[in-house]
């Protein structure tokens, strides 16, 4: 399977373009991290691609490397940046987003178990946890979008009403 087709399968089928509904003056949250979401899709593919290839393990340890890398970044700024807005601005949304978070939790936990198996050299291990965590991650991804895409929405319509 080539990296463009890796790609594809690591990527949230379910998210949508974004934009139609947002102004040139402000982007959505969902954007933002929609964005973020497809730059770790590609990291992912890449990575996976490298497994694929069979590569010797010093390339599969940098491509995992940049990967985790990708991935603690991005799962740290959802925790530490997002998240904590979002739940202040809409406390019914608490449950979903704490949620969330907790799943964050098991990536991280997943990234170590596949790092420790890298070092252990067992690559055919290292190939189905890390599609096991990328196929995990796409669907967390699409969960994730869909309910900000519902925080936006309401966000909007707030900002669209009419002040009383």
């Amino acid at each position: 399977m080539g990296r463009a087709a890796l790609a594809q399968g690591c990527r949230a089928s379910s998210a949508e373009e974004v934009g139609s509904n947002v102004t040139s003056e402000r982007r959505s949250i969902e954007e933002l991290i929609s964005t973020e979401h497809r730059r770790v899709d590609s990291v992912f593919a890449e990575a996976l691609a490298v497994l694929q290839e069979g590569e010797e393990p010093r390339v599969v340890r940098d491509a995992f490397a940049r990967l985790r890398e990708q991935l603690e970044t991005h799962l740290g700024l959802e925790d530490r940046l997002y998240y904590p807005a979002l739940r202040a601005l809409r406390p019914a949304h608490r449950g979903p987003l704490a949620a969330i978070a907790a799943a964050h939790d098991v990536f991280r936990a997943r990234l170590m178990e596949i790092a420790a198996r890298i070092e252990q050299g067992a690559l055919d291990a290292v190939r189905d946890g890390l599609q096991s965590l990328c196929d995990t991650f796409v669907a967390h991804e699409a969960a994730e979008e869909r309910l900000l895409r519902q925080i936006d929405l309401e966000l909007q319509a707030e900002v669209r009403a009419p002040a009383r």
